[in-house]
């Protein structure tokens, strides 16, 4: 229940705070590059519940997700840029993890919480984590994490399993509160983020 509270604290707080950034991205995303302006993908949230993402649009949408999907290894990006992702103002939105503040509203709704593992597709939970997707699920999935601080994009995909797992096992206020303060840093950085 406090973590609940807490998300919702903070979640609330902060799309109040970044709602006239939310408002332009979407408005330059819809003047200059038309529809859709948000990309939705189904995930697994907590305890298996099937529940759709938010993110701002930074993919070609002709290409869309079923391409991506097709292409496990491809799906979280390692050492390069998508051949499906755009130039300029999408890259910037990717390299400060400006695509992902719609996901507040999947934090608002009770999907997601600010700080988890990330949340996996269907398709993927099984391949990443084997006999350890249960674990993962025990959770709700999270804005931010282990990962997301220690090297993002950079890191392998068996770190990120580890450290996704490392927090379900360790999981607390202290350390919560600790990978919140660190993930400003790590955004602002641009570090490991394509």
């Amino acid at each position: 229940m406090l973590y609940r509270v807490r998300d919702l604290s903070c979640a609330l707080l902060m799309a109040i705070f970044l709602f006239p950034l939310i408002a332009i991205i979407s408005a330059v995303l819809l003047f200059f590059y038309g529809r859709p302006v948000f990309y939705r993908e189904r995930r697994i949230g907590l305890y298996g519940r099937l529940f759709t993402l938010y993110k701002f649009r930074t993919l070609h949408s002709a290409l869309g997700r079923s391409k991506a999907a097709d292409n496990l290894e491809g799906r979280i990006l390692k050492n390069g840029t998508p051949e499906n992702c755009r130039g300029g103002f999408f890259k910037f939105l990717r390299k400060y993890s400006l695509d992902e503040l719609p996901q507040l509203w999947n934090v608002l709704a009770g999907d997601m919480s600010i700080v988890g593992p990330r949340p996996m597709p269907a398709n993927e939970l099984l391949y990443r984590f084997g006999s350890d997707a249960s674990r993962v699920i025990s959770v709700r999935p999270g804005l931010t994490g282990l990962w997301q601080i220690n090297g993002r994009n950079d890191l392998s995909f068996e770190e990120r399993r580890r450290l996704d797992l490392c927090y379900v096992e360790k999981r607390n206020a202290l350390l919560d509160c600790r990978i919140i303060l660190k993930t400003f840093s790590a955004v602002l950085s641009g570090r490991g983020a394509y």
